[in-house]
């Protein structure tokens, strides 16, 4: 395909017309795609399998499959809780683009098809948090079954909001400075933390990877729910250009990726190409979505919060202040499924977030949930700061920290010669928090409380801690920050 491809919001397709031509041949291409054996790199299940793929948990396995033998190099690659997971995503989705776009030729229809993304965040549309009515309709406009839809959804086939505001949010992560994460107890990064190859093991997930990313994917739930099973929804794939859309936003902003080696060059990603050609990149072939290989940008790249947010963007310069851990719990907390509080007090800090220089920025302050392990789980949480007790949660947005979607916690969890199986953190920024409360005298050091509110009814959660507590999901610690 010459020239630069415009990837257009599915929303504002869907507006003229259900089965706009590019939904219609998506779903036509779905369709040609799973005839397709699970061997042949261009079918639908091996594509999915990419992403992640466990034997004895595929939903579509048959006693006809043939598991390839170059499986373990390109299957299961999925990069999270990596400062790799939006670079290799990107690629992902680049040869998936690819391969639609050929079948859709191949069936007679647009040379120029390109993947449309799905803006949920999007203020101005009141069913933004909404499927996409193609993607739940029974059927194509001919009558056959329709691909796009997938029954095993838990939130969107009916039609109503999937998810709360708090799991679309972006004002987080697109005010994050950095690309890369702290090491310790600070700032999430907007990319995550920088590792080698991470196919999910535990550490500080980015700011995008937890909000919007992993809060939709939990949203949808289903086989959007799981990394192995989460390729096989085809709105998995609009998902995804949402988020790779939000890193062109974030760089429009003067945010700065990584310049080492270490992230441009040093690890190499290997896919099939539209023709099944093993072909590989590194990070560094795709920083610019505009140029060669992938030559596509999106509909819109503004930054809705630029003009929301008040405050000055802050963007990194020079070495990053160590961040001080002020106080933190001292046993776990676990969750199922139901509101869940803890409380912990905090000292003032005595390194370098002591003082400040007279005129210079106010110390950050971070909300740090660390070590979550457990099993999949079917719904997120919202973290709130000293909600009082008893209080609805949705009438104090000012005390919301973050969300906490629990995507890829299983994953997360298992322990292997690698890997310690450590869980997730998340680190929350709730320097704004912090300093409403103390204006309103509502900041007591000695009791710093935190509440977890699930965002949907999860009564597998409730069942795992009845019956088998050891399998719950825990907390390990919640600690705060300031640097």
């Amino acid at each position: 395909m010459a020239g630069t491809r415009v990837r257009q919001d599915v929303w504002k397709l869907s507006r003229t017309d259900k089965w706009h031509p590019t939904l219609l041949w998506y779903a036509k291409a779905i369709a040609e795609m799973q005839t397709r054996p699970l061997n042949d790199p261009t079918s639908w299940r091996y594509q999915a399998a990419i992403h992640d793929y466990i034997p004895g948990s595929d939903p579509l396995a048959t006693s006809a499959d043939a598991i390839p033998p170059d499986a373990d190099q390109f299957w299961a690659q999925c990069q999270h809780v990596s400062w790799f997971f939006l670079p290799w995503h990107r690629m992902y989705l680049f040869h998936f683009e690819q391969i639609i776009a050929d079948t859709i030729v191949k069936l007679g229809g647009d040379p120029g098809w390109s993947l449309p993304y799905w803006n949920y965040s999007d203020g101005t549309n009141a069913d933004a948090r909404k499927l996409p009515p193609a993607f739940f309709a029974a059927t194509t406009p001919d009558g056959t079954p329709n691909p796009l839809r997938v029954n095993v959804r838990q939130r969107g086939n009916s039609g109503g909001i999937v998810a709360p505001p708090q799991s679309a949010d972006i004002s987080q992560c697109l005010s994050e400075p950095d690309y890369a994460s702290d090491r310790l107890g600070g700032d999430p990064g907007f990319g995550g933390p920088e590792t080698a190859f991470n196919h999910g093991e535990g550490d500080i997930v980015g700011a995008l990877e937890a909000t919007p990313h992993g809060s939709m994917h939990v949203a949808v739930g289903g086989w959007m729910g799981s990394f192995e099973t989460a390729g096989l929804d085809p709105i998995f794939w609009l998902h995804h250009a949402n988020i790779d859309r939000l890193w062109n936003v974030w760089r429009k902003s003067g945010h700065q990726n990584p310049s080492t080696p270490g992230w441009l060059t040093d690890v190499t990603f290997p896919f099939h190409d539209s023709g099944g050609n093993i072909v590989t990149h590194v990070a560094k072939d795709v920083v610019d979505s505009t140029a060669d290989p992938l030559s596509y940008q999106y509909e819109d790249e503004t930054d809705p919060t630029a003009a929301v947010d008040s405050a000055p963007r802050i963007l990194s310069v020079g070495d990053k202040p160590i961040p001080e851990m002020v106080g933190a719990t001292d046993k776990p907390v676990t969750l199922a499924g139901k509101p869940a509080s803890t409380s912990f007090a905090v000292k003032e800090p005595t390194g370098p977030a002591r003082t400040l220089s007279a005129g210079g920025p106010p110390r950050r302050i971070y909300l740090n949930v660390e070590n979550i392990t457990g099993p999949h789980h079917h719904t997120s949480y919202s973290v709130y700061l000293n909600l009082p007790p008893g209080e609805d949660a949705s009438k104090h947005p000012e005390l919301l920290a973050g969300n906490m979607s629990l995507f890829g916690v299983a994953q997360a969890s298992r322990s292997t010669e690698k890997h310690a199986g450590s869980g997730l953190h998340y680190a929350f920024e709730v320097s704004k928090v912090v300093r409403k409360l103390e204006a309103k005298g509502d900041w007591d050091p000695k009791n710093i409380r935190i509440t977890f509110i699930p965002d949907f009814a999860d009564a597998e959660a409730e069942r795992t801690l009845s019956v088998e507590p050891k399998k719950a999901l825990q907390v390990g610690r919640i600690s705060l920050y300031h640097k």
